[in-house]
């Protein structure tokens, strides 16, 4: 919003630097450590998240 987007039709996303995708991310992981009382930990690299879904799917599914 402060860059004038909205979310109207017509308007185009504004730049998204890595530095401001790391500060968003850095507020997200804060918020979920004081909301759950547990340590954020992050995902392993990124060639097991599509086994780690599955993993998750499979899990759910069996509830």
């Amino acid at each position: 919003m402060a860059n004038g987007f909205q979310g109207k039709e017509g308007q185009q996303i504004p730049e998204m630097t890595t530095e401001y995708v790391n500060s968003v991310l850095e507020r997200y992981i804060e918020l979920y450590e004081k909301v759950t009382g547990h340590k954020f930990e992050k995902a392993p690299e990124a060639e097991e998240l599509v086994k780690r879904i599955e993993n998750n799917m499979l899990n759910y599914l069996k509830l």
